[in-house]
């Protein structure tokens, strides 16, 4: 069980969540019509800021010894990993809005920026759960997406649900967070995403 509970840890890890949210992006909507070039640089460069570049940073602090392991088990080595994510996250930001990527889209990168704010703000006095975040917010651009774009998936609605069950759980099982923890920064990451991508919808209707 653990196993499999450290296994959906990885595969769901809160670095590749803005990757998968961009490769969706790019073949569930009207941006599927881009070349397969212009996706490689959209998907490699979102990869390259969220995953790669903070991933590196935080090895070497556990190099270093300014971090006990890559999971950040102690809260108090939270602080300059949330700080990394936070920047990675602008930088993407910043180059999908160069990349004259949509409204809607650089609306729920603005909404993954916010939820670590409140994260690290968070972090301080109780540690939550950075995959629920991840998850949650993965879950509220598909919703968020499905309502701008006006498309049901779904199969993939009860697909993410279900990852995010299993993320929840195997956090708990893996003993890295409580139950509250993760619900927490399921929601968390859910509400920024989603509530981003509601406000931006606003807006074009307006």
């Amino acid at each position: 069980m653990r196993t499999f509970a450290n296994i959906i840890s990885i595969v769901f890890h809160p670095l590749l969540m803005v990757t998968y949210a961009v490769l969706l992006a790019l073949n569930y909507t009207y941006l599927a019509i881009y070349p397969a070039t212009m996706k490689l640089f959209l998907v490699g460069g979102a990869f390259l800021c969220t995953a790669i570049i903070p991933g590196l940073l935080i090895m070497l602090m556990v190099k270093s010894g300014s971090a006990g392991d890559l999971e950040l088990t102690d809260k108090r080595e939270r602080v300059i990993p949330y700080l990394i994510f936070i920047t990675a996250n602008m930088i993407c930001l910043f180059y999908l809005f160069k990349m004259r990527m949509p409204l809607w889209l650089l609306s729920m990168s603005v909404g993954v920026c916010l939820a670590l704010f409140i994260a690290l703000f968070v972090n301080f006095f109780w540690k939550i759960s950075v995959h629920g975040i991840g998850v949650g917010g993965l879950l509220g651009v598909v919703m968020g997406t499905s309502q701008i774009q006006l498309i049901n998936p779904f199969w993939f609605f009860i697909f993410i649900i279900l990852a995010s069950g299993l993320v929840c759980t195997s956090r708990i099982i893996l003993k890295k967070h409580t139950p509250m923890q993760a619900y927490a920064g399921f929601g968390l990451g859910f509400i920024c995403t989603f509530g981003a991508s509601f406000i931006s919808f606003t807006y074009l209707l307006i």
